[in-house]
């Protein structure tokens, strides 16, 4: 078959009842094989894709890579990837297509509600009621009947809302970030200057460390794999001192491969910085995982260092000589 002639298939299947025929011939997550020619957006580990075989014209979807089953599963980071989301289709939608109804239709599990079982949300633009046809039954209780019954449950809304929160409830909601003043006994002080997919903007050097991410663990352990994985050094958490503790945000350098474009993502955090004094020589350190290069800076020449954040100044500002 040539491509034209799949894209024609793809694009006629829902409506000549043809795609009963291939969903069921899949055989595979289609969601985890996602063809990159068809995503247009991703952050975090969520894409926007086209879907193949839409319902009408702009169609398209919002799907986690990581295979989950069901939103709760889903991390803060990607739920709340996927609400941003959200809100840019309302906009693109009405951009290409100048229709401003829009549907969100979250699909989990499989059976009724999906035909496979990994979670995603489809974006469906709406401008008449012709794909929501019902069929509607006879009921058997009235709205206070309804009202009734599920009050009758509370005990259960009260258990199963206590059990998701033991069990998937997320305290990273904000973010936090743990890095080190390291400061050697030549009165200088380790930096790292980024990758350039992990930029600042603007460009500053940075200290190392990095973002929390298992909070089953302490945040100076968390703090030494950062700085193991970027310096190669390894520290010992117990001669670490924090120093200053404050809500801070920056802004990165973001690169789309799809859009083929670049843009500026904001992030907001908890920032704990902590102080080391080494006698370690500087050949022990060396750049690694996001950091490209490390670079040693005198401490009398923070204050006027263009690429250091006044954040970070004030940081470094609080060390006794």
């Amino acid at each position: 078959m040539t491509e034209q002639a799949k894209q024609q298939m793809y694009r006629d299947a829902r409506y000549t009842d043809k795609y009963d025929q291939i969903w069921q011939s899949v055989g595979k997550c289609v969601f985890c094989d996602m063809r990159e020619k068809y995503i247009f957006f991703e952050e975090n580990g969520v894409v926007m894709t086209i879907s193949l075989f839409a319902y009408v014209d702009g169609q398209f979807m919002i799907v986690p890579r990581r295979h989950v089953t069901s939103a709760k599963q889903l991390s803060e980071l990607e739920w709340e990837t996927m609400r941003k989301f959200m809100y840019i289709a309302k906009k693109l939608v009405r951009t290409v297509h100048g229709i401003k109804g829009m549907q969100f239709i979250l699909r989990e599990g499989q059976g009724a509600q999906s035909t496979v079982g990994h979670l995603h949300m489809q974006c469906i633009p709406f401008d008449a009621p012709d794909l929501s046809v019902w069929n509607y039954r006879k009921l058997k209780n009235t709205p206070m009947q309804n009202v009734a019954l599920y009050i009758k449950e509370a005990k259960e809304v009260i258990k199963t809302g206590q059990k998701f929160e033991q069990k998937y409830s997320n305290s990273s909601s904000l973010a936090v970030v743990c890095d080190a003043v390291i400061i050697n006994d030549n009165n200088e002080i380790l930096f790292e200057d980024r990758a350039d997919q992990d930029k600042l903007v603007p460009d500053y050097i940075t200290l190392p460390g990095g973002i929390v991410t298992d909070f089953s663990k302490t945040l100076v352990s968390e703090l030494a794999r950062e700085v193991h994985e970027e310096t190669g050094y390894s520290l010992d958490v117990g001669d670490l001192t924090l120093i200053s503790s404050q809500i801070d945000s920056v802004a990165r350098n973001k690169v789309s491969k799809s859009l083929q474009a670049s843009y500026t993502s904001s992030q907001q955090f908890i920032r704990n910085s902590y102080l080391l004094r080494i006698d370690t020589p500087k050949k022990h350190f060396k750049a690694g995982d996001d950091a490209k290069r490390i670079v040693w800076i005198a401490l009398t020449d923070i204050g006027g260092h263009k690429n250091i954040s006044p954040e970070t100044k004030d940081i470094i500002g609080m060390i006794s000589p």
